[in-house]
């Protein structure tokens, strides 16, 4: 049986030492889909991944996941360690900014740009130009799920093979995924009810979007905010939002709550909008293409990969990165169903040309060429 190794910094719980389940971000269930492909083709996935505590091995979903101890500030020899230890076609699944030494004939993922914040120092740029000329040369696919990528590549990169980076968006099961009005979901809530279905962490915008719930739930007595997203105890960033959420005047119409993966569907039919406020470091958001496929009306940050997904004013609402422009487009919708609902409808006939299946069938393919089977 063909291996294929996954090289990742993250996939079961490695940041709290819980190795028994995934950590609940875009990344992993990204990976968790690629195994499943993987799975269906007769091949055998192995997932390699750093450890913040100590090395394991164990199986998840009938996928053996191995984690390596890692040294903080040394990314690259420990992505060259893992390498080491793997067998078969390797699929560096992410980290592509650094100056990984790669194997060669491997699969590079880049699930978005993470360095285009604007406060980035422009010495750093520089280096991740350098790190992503050294995987244009050295990989011998990269898969990216954005154009955003696909454009920066050819910009800092020289390579003679246009067909290098393959472009494979993010996709949505828009046959689970379901509009409340088609499915046997929980019935809706009285009230208005806006949904974060993000990571509480500073790039996914969650600063930002507590600054427009402050304003939100003053001007609305009808309004709740559900955050649902993974945090990582013990950080700033889970330390702020839990003495915000714990001191705030409108606790009580506050929600912060982590769903399976499989669970996530029943909060998108409760909700009215849903914000994706990320400020930088984004892709094909599986949380937008999740909302959009069930019809509902999202407000969007013009961030990354965001801008493959929505046309504002047609399928959602796009808008720069700053709390006042989030506030303004989500004011607006609470205030107009209709616009809610003409939004929400097109945001679900766009979810369709995202497919799960198309993905599958387009990550297959490139597995199977690169282990010779095409």
């Amino acid at each position: 049986m063909r291996t294929v190794s996954i090289l990742t910094h993250s996939y079961v719980d490695g940041y709290n030492r819980q190795f028994n389940r995934l950590f609940g971000g875009g990344l992993e269930r990204y990976i968790r889909d690629l195994c499943s492909v993987i799975h269906a083709a007769g091949w055998r996935p192995v997932v390699h991944q750093l450890s913040y505590f100590e090395p394991f091995r164990t199986m998840f979903e009938g996928t053996e996941v191995i984690g390596y101890t890692y040294e903080l500030g040394k990314l690259a020899p420990a992505f060259e360690a893992m390498a080491a230890e793997a067998d078969g076609l390797l699929v560096y699944a992410s980290c592509l900014w650094h100056p990984i030494q790669y194997r060669p004939g491997s699969i590079g993922i880049s699930h978005g740009i993470n360095w285009d914040h604007c406060a980035i120092a422009a010495e750093t740029k520089d280096g991740v130009a350098a790190a992503i000329r050294l995987a244009m040369r050295s990989l011998e696919r990269v898969v990216s799920v954005d154009s955003h990528f696909l454009t920066y590549a050819r910009s800092v990169g020289v390579y003679e093979d246009t067909e290098k980076v393959v472009r494979i968006p993010n996709s949505v099961d828009t046959s689970r995924f379901l509009p409340a009005l088609h499915s046997a979901g929980r019935p809706r809530t009285r009230g208005l009810r806006v949904l974060v279905p993000r990571r509480l962490s500073y790039e996914r915008g969650i600063i930002t979007m507590m600054l427009v719930a402050d304003e939100l739930l003053q001007e609305r007595s009808d309004l709740v905010i559900e955050f649902a997203g993974e945090l990582v105890e013990g950080t700033d960033i889970a330390n702020a939002f839990g003495l915000w959420y714990g001191t705030h005047p409108a606790k009580d119409r506050i929600e912060q709550r982590t769903y399976a993966m499989d669970g996530m569907h029943a909060a998108y039919k409760r909700a009215d909008i849903v914000a994706i406020p990320t400020i930088f470091s984004e892709g094909t958001s599986l949380s937008c293409l999740e909302a959009m496929s069930c019809g509902v009306p999202v407000v969007a940050t013009n961030v990354g990969g965001l801008n493959d997904l929505i046309i504002d004013g047609l399928n959602g609402r796009l808008v720069p990165p700053v709390s006042a422009a989030l506030l303004a487009a989500i004011r607006e919708l609470l205030g107009d169903p209709a616009q809610r609902r003409k939004l929400g409808k097109l945001a679900r006939e766009t979810a369709r040309a995202f497919d799960a299946s198309l993905w599958r069938e387009r990550w297959t393919a490139v597995l199977a060429e690169q282990l010779g089977e095409g």
